[in-house]
């Protein structure tokens, strides 16, 4: 198998309707090796996909978000094992432990004891193991009021004890590094991450100025928001939050965000973003669930076979997001991609990235292998 079967599967991973439209881009050992652009982002108008067609990443904007992050801790605006607490004075004190304060997993609302806020740390915000649930933010009159329950509402479970991954947590990152820096959020990704790399087709699509076409894949109908969402996110707290956000927002290409990616392999090999240092500890074993292994913000190789990332090497990391984007890093094998789609655009009932991803992991490695 080589890079002619990889571009075949793409073609036919599109033209049977798996996803209207997809982009891949691998890199390895620091080139550009495969750059493909298929099928038809939007069946209304029915333009082709092309390399500079840019795709809701949803949370593979966790991994722009974070690196802005760890860049502000490399200048000493943050820690890691900052408390949440000095970015919100109002998150101390004793916390009830409630299995509800999880509304997509809502189970009994028995009280298990108690959690001291103050103690949670932004390294635990950003392994998902700081105890926080998830709920609806646009189930409040406003961004504030939402950002005022969080910091007031029951934890899931006690931290450190367990992975749940959820958006909050990133959230409330994300509106710390804003009120510290006194700069939006998309203005901190932009400067401390999409500018020094060149990522020139990166960056979060604001609601309040309007929906962004141009080049853009459009994702699904939306009936809260009456609309099909093009050239607007399509998470809904991120949505809630004008578009910018710690946990999604990004929009972005293949070539993008496989030059994000490279930019990792090169801190973890010893230079660029990050010091190496920095970089292999950030995506180090943290903790895992069944199946969940976390980093410091980063999505680690899950061991199991049926899994997608199972292919790559030990030390891979990168992250997967909901509307059928992924981003991996395996530095064992010095290689780096992007693959994007659109997955979501019938509904998010119907997605099929999670099933049909792995064959398109195994094709790239494959290709990869046979050319080394």
């Amino acid at each position: 198998m080589g890079w002619l079967e990889l571009d075949g599967a793409l073609r036919e991973l599109t033209a049977r309707g798996a996803v209207p439209a997809a982009s891949l881009c691998v890199r390895l050992r620091g080139k550009t090796v495969f750059d493909g652009a298929y099928g038809v982002p939007n069946p209304e108008t029915g333009a082709a996909a092309t390399v500079r067609t840019r795709y809701d990443l949803a949370s593979v904007s966790k991994l722009f978000a974070a690196t802005a992050f760890f860049r502000l801790c490399e200048q000493g605006v943050f820690s890691l094992e900052e408390p949440v607490c000095k970015s919100f004075p109002e998150f101390t004190g004793p916390r009830d432990i409630r299995a509800s304060a999880n509304a997509l997993a809502p189970g009994d609302d028995t009280l298990r004891g108690t959690a001291e806020a103050s103690l949670i740390t932004w390294r635990q915000v950003l392994v998902h193991n700081a105890g926080f649930g998830w709920f609806a933010l646009n189930s409040f009159p406003s961004p504030q009021a939402a950002l005022d329950h969080l910091l007031h509402r029951p934890l899931a479970y006690r931290p450190g004890t367990e992975v749940l991954y959820t958006d909050l947590g990133l959230i409330l990152l994300g509106r710390a590094m804003e009120l510290r820096c006194e700069k939006p959020l998309d203005v901190l990704v932009r400067e401390l991450v999409c500018a020094p790399l060149g990522l020139e087709d990166t960056g979060y699509f604001r609601v309040s100025h309007g929906a962004v076409t141009q080049d853009v894949a459009p994702t699904e109908y939306c009936a809260w928001r009456g609309c099909r969402m093009h050239g607007l996110v399509h998470d809904e707290n991120a949505y809630f939050l004008d578009g910018v956000a710690g946990h999604a927002g990004v929009f972005s290409t293949a070539r993008d965000v496989a030059a994000f990616a490279q930019a990792w392999l090169d801190a973890w090999r010893g230079g660029g973003l990050v010091p190496r240092e920095t970089a292999r500890a950030l995506t180090a074993f943290q903790q895992q669930n069944t199946w969940d292994r976390r980093a410091v913000a980063f999505q680690l190789r899950i061991i199991d076979r049926d899994a997608h990332s199972f292919p790559l090497s030990r030390t891979t990391f990168g992250h997967t997001g909901f509307t059928g984007t992924c981003m991996w890093v395996d530095p064992e094998r010095e290689l780096c991609f992007a693959l994007l789609t659109n997955d979501v655009y019938g509904g998010r009932e119907n997605r099929t990235m999670g099933r049909e991803r792995k064959a398109i992991v195994e094709r790239i490695i494959e290709a990869v292998d046979s050319s080394l």
